[in-house]
Parts: C-alpha cells; sequence; structure tokens
C-alpha cells in the first residue's frame, strides 16, 4: 500500500511544514518563516503511517518573489514531480493559509484536477464551523472547496506542530479519494507525459541513481521537460 502526494501552494502556506506532519517527521523537509521559498527543487520524503507508505513531494511556491525567480523554474520543478511519481500519484493536495486571498488566475490549475484534489487549510485553528463560514464569504473559495468536493483538512495554528487528530482527518480523506477513485476505474491520475516517463524510467530501473545522482537518460528527461506548455504545467 503505497500514497504519491504532491504539494502545491504559494509561498509560506506551509507547504513543507504540512509535508512533514503527513510523514510523522519532524524536520525532514525545510520549513521555517521567510520572505524567500525555502524549498527551491522539487524535494522528497517517505514513511510508513498506520501502515501505509507515504511518498510526499514538495515544491517550490506558485508565486516565488522576483529576486528568487532566476534560481526557481517551479514550472519544471512541478513536471519534476510529475516524473519523479511516475506511473502514477493519488493525490495532489494543495496548501491554502487561512489568510490568503484567491484569484481567478490561481483557480486556473485546479479545473482539470479535481477528482485527485484535496485542500489542506493552514494556519487557522481546528475549526470547522469557522471554515464552513469562510468558504460561504468568498466565491473563490467556495468555488474551490467545489472542485475538492469538500474534501477540506484544517492543519492548526501551530507553525511546530499539527494536532494528531487533524492528520487523521487528513488521512481518512485521502483513504475516501483513492476508494472512490478506485471504484470508478480510475485510482491513479495520469499526466500527459505518463507513458513517456514510464518508458525512460523502465530502462532505468537497474542504474536510475548512478552516475553522481544523474540518471544515464537525464537528457531525455530534460528534453520533455523542457517544453513550455501552458495548462497547468503540461497536466492533462
Amino acid at each position: 500500500e503505497e500514497r504519491n502526494i504532491i504539494l502545491l501552494g504559494k509561498l509560506g502556506a506551509g507547504k513543507s511544514h504540512s509535508g512533514n506532519g503527513i510523514l510523522g517527521l519532524k524536520n525532514h523537509f525545510k520549513s521555517e518563516q521567510s520572505f524567500a521559498s525555502c524549498t527551491r527543487t522539487c524535494a522528497y520524503g517517505s514513511a510508513i503511517r498506520n501502515g501505509i507508505k507515504y511518498r510526499v513531494f514538495d515544491t517550490p511556491g506558485v508565486n516565488s518573489f522576483k529576486d528568487v525567480k532566476n534560481s526557481i523554474d517551479v514550472d519544471t520543478e512541478i513536471k519534476r514531480c510529475l516524473f519523479s511519481t511516475s506511473p502514477v500519484f493519488h493525490a495532489l493536495v494543495l496548501v491554502l493559509a487561512a489568510n490568503e486571498r484567491i484569484t481567478e488566475e490561481d483557480l486556473k490549475i485546479v479545473k482539470k484536477l479535481e477528482e485527485i484534489l484535496m485542500l489542506v487549510v493552514t494556519k487557522m485553528n481546528d475549526d470547522k464551523e469557522t471554515l464552513a463560514r469562510m468558504i460561504e464569504e468568498s466565491e473563490e473559495i467556495k468555488f474551490l472547496a467545489g472542485k475538492c468536493h469538500n474534501r477540506q483538512v484544517i492543519f492548526g495554528n501551530d507553525a511546530n506542530n499539527i494536532p494528531d487528530s487533524c492528520l487523521q482527518t487528513f488521512y481518512a480523506e485521502l483513504e475516501k479519494l483513492v476508494k472512490e477513485n478506485r471504484k470508478n476505474g480510475a485510482e491513479y491520475f495520469k499526466h500527459q507525459y505518463y507513458e513517456k516517463a514510464n518508458e525512460i524510467l523502465q530502462k532505468d530501473k537497474d542504474d536510475f541513481m548512478k552516475a553522481l545522482g544523474k540518471s544515464p537518460r537525464d537528457k531525455e528527461l530534460t528534453k520533455l521537460t523542457a517544453s513550455k506548455d501552458p495548462s497547468c504545467c503540461g497536466i492533462s
């Protein structure tokens, strides 16, 4: 039993903090208050929780500030996540801070992904009534919650700790998502690079991490991820 999860969200939303909580690891992903993105490349961690292996991929903030954009190519890093989770991933977890404003532009990324989308809300107490009121008061958040099929989980307001009750709710919601998609014959999400990525990684099965951590087929991977597709970083 394995669950592949990609974390996505804005700079400062708490993606790395959320990833640490999901894995039950204190400081695996670098997480701190900063005006620059702590996560500059796709970062990976795994752990067994509740008898299931969770594989979590953290990504740079999609709104990384101008002064660090020269060193962070967010589109390419998210594509790298898609290749790393080949052949499949189970959930795209959108991490949203309770004090964030959502724009129409922000919503474009979720429009084709509702069957695998989950919403994690950070920087607020675990108060479902307050969250329900906040959702009702914002058309953008209401739209987002609908796209998530109301799969939203609060991760609390403590920068150092996520309450265990919140994490157990997250695991339960994720299992519901996986079981529902399995019942519908689509347990995994296949992106447009699925076949090619699987083909390349199959060639690489025995020697993937040789040569200083680079794949012998690094050029093939780089060529594919270099394409500039405006639709959600190449997701189809």
